[in-house]
């Protein structure tokens, strides 16, 4: 058994790596008693996919549980869920490569198993999202402390196992048990274990899209804050409804700032142009940030930046610009779909 533990200020999360009677492993994800809310949902919305018995092949591209069942403890119970062990998250891999970034073939392959997961979930009906709330912005009334759970982002996007997952997974025991990690003991319940990377050479399996623990489903439309900063749609800052468009898929740094929303909106308007007063019509908190003739207010005229002046490199760059701009319209309802992003001309060549 190989144990790690996290903490992300919303739960704590066990997860252990178990060999199975049959002779293959598992993973075992426990979510606490105080704060398991992020994993009660994760089972509501797995149990619901699984209820509509899908065809859709993009089902292969999001994680899913093998079993789920809870232990019960004195006045609640901690839920858990038990998967098919996975290799390293994106984030990790791109750190351990010598250019730290992907080749494009790479980049094309890795955005096209995405989006057929994407597909997958938002024709059942799912959002995968990531809710953000502090003291001055909340999804609901809440006492709890403040949290953060990503959206799709390299973390939370892990490498399916090559065929021999077993070898694998068996090495990566013996290396454990013959030279252990390095742990943080904090008090008689928590330990910090340091994770241990599989050990294996292959080029990059195909990648699985995890942590449903914020995803929603059940309705055409949503409201609420979410999604961190760095991704958060426009329609959200301007706390408008919001739906399972596709926004700002797979932009590695940040392209629309990171520390608050108002530095946000000023590099949207930036690199895509003033929002169309439509748009801007649909928001009760616009003149927070715009004039009644949708003006941005600011000290400083915001310059205008093609979003090519951001990109370095060769290669078929327009199509890839219209690929991603095609994503970052101001309005969700003129963003392609999953479905259509698939055949864009820039996934096609």
């Amino acid at each position: 058994m190989i144990r790690s533990r996290y903490v992300n200020n919303n739960a704590f999360v066990t997860g252990r790596l178990l060999f199975n009677r049959d002779g293959s492993y598992k993973t075992l994800k426990v979510g606490t008693y105080k704060k398991g809310q992020s994993a009660t949902q994760e089972l509501r919305v797995l149990a619901y996919l699984k209820s509509l018995d899908s065809v859709h092949d993009g089902h292969l591209c999001v994680r899913r549980a093998c079993d789920t069942f809870q232990i019960d403890v004195p006045g609640g119970h901690h839920p858990c869920l038990v998967y098919e062990p996975l290799g390293v998250s994106l984030a990790d891999y791109i750190s351990l490569q010598a250019t730290k970034g992907l080749s494009l073939p790479l980049v094309k392959f890795i955005t096209t198993y995405l989006l057929f997961g994407i597909d997958y979930l938002h024709t059942s009906g799912v959002v995968h999202t990531g809710k953000y709330s502090s003291h001055s912005e909340t999804c609901e009334q809440s006492t709890e402390a403040p949290f953060l759970n990503p959206d799709i982002k390299l973390d939370n996007i892990q490498q399916a196992l090559p065929d021999d997952d077993t070898d694998i997974l068996t090495r990566l025991v013996d290396a454990e048990r013959k030279e252990p990690g390095l742990r943080k003991i904090v008090d008689e319940r928590l330990t910090i274990y340091t994770s241990r990377n599989p050990d294996y050479k292959e080029d990059l399996p195909y990648p699985i899209l995890g942590d449903l623990g914020m995803g929603v489903f059940g309705q055409t439309e949503f409201s609420g804050v979410i999604q961190p900063i760095p991704y958060r749609a426009p329609e959200v800052i301007l706390r408008m409804k919001w739906n399972q468009s596709v926004w700002e898929l797979l932009c590695g740094e940040h392209l629309f700032g990171k520390d608050n929303e108002r530095e946000t909106l000023a590099k949207m308007i930036t690199y895509l142009g003033p929002p169309p007063t439509g748009f801007l019509e649909r928001s009760d908190v616009r003149l927070e940030y715009f004039d009644e003739q949708g003006t941005w207010k600011g000290q400083t005229a915001l310059e205008s930046i093609a979003l090519k002046d951001r990109l370095e490199g060769a290669g078929d760059i327009d199509l890839f610009i219209d690929f991603l701009q095609s994503m970052l319209s101001w309005e969700p309802e003129k963003r392609p779909t999953a479905a259509a992003l698939l055949k864009h001309a820039w996934l096609q060549m």
